[in-house]
């Protein structure tokens, strides 16, 4: 059986800069979603543990604490859902098969709760496969993450975004993890990544 495609769009500059390298990577990032044919699945906000584990405290609502802390605890994607109420006067649903509340209600937006700390092109690919398998009901499916800011472009966004809050001057180095994972992706060698990267600066 031919493996279904899911294409990603992201949204954020700061999860690029992070990527490459230019800053922390991110802890969350909203994500859109949609079938090869064009057709839009949907969107889901992608979180880690870096993020979560800051985020949850006692003072959270009872429910979503307990989740967050079993979700800490092992090294599974989990989901948390929100509903809305059938009365609601801009009530919504997820257009695909999706867990109903009590209320028979199919959630208005679901969260992935994936095990890594931070996000990099492998937490989504990852993330978005076990939601297409767990919740799409798509066993084989390949995930393609489309670059809405080239290398490029990040760090002219990059540069202008500290120039503007007034952070430090950039000092830029590149980790041979990233080294590495571009390589992979561009399909080059590292040496010549490591020089295009380098002359991009």
């Amino acid at each position: 059986m031919d493996a279904k495609k899911i294409i990603v769009k992201t949204e954020s500059s700061n999860l690029w800069w992070g990527i490459y390298g230019l800053c922390d990577k991110a802890g969350w990032e909203d994500l859109e979603l949609f079938y090869e044919s064009g057709e839009r699945i949907g969107a889901v906000c992608l979180n880690t543990k870096g993020y979560l584990r800051n985020l949850s405290n006692k003072e959270s609502e009872k429910e979503f604490f307990d989740a967050v802390q079993k979700y800490l605890s092992d090294n599974a994607c989990h989901y948390w859902f929100y509903y809305d109420e059938p009365e609601d006067e801009d009530f919504q649903e997820v257009s695909y098969d999706a867990p109903k509340n009590e209320k028979g209600v199919k959630p208005r937006f679901i969260d992935i709760w994936h095990p890594d700390e931070e996000i990099d092109l492998r937490t989504i690919e990852t993330a978005v496969g076990s939601f297409a398998k767990n919740i799409l009901e798509i066993e084989n499916c390949t995930v393609e993450v489309v670059d809405d800011e080239p290398f490029e472009e990040a760090i002219k966004s990059f540069k202008i975004h500290q120039e503007r809050f007034g952070g430090d001057d950039v000092k830029i180095r590149f980790s041979d993890e990233l080294i590495l994972e571009l390589s992979e992706r561009w399909k080059m060698e590292k040496e010549k990544i490591l020089e295009k990267l380098n002359s991009s600066i």
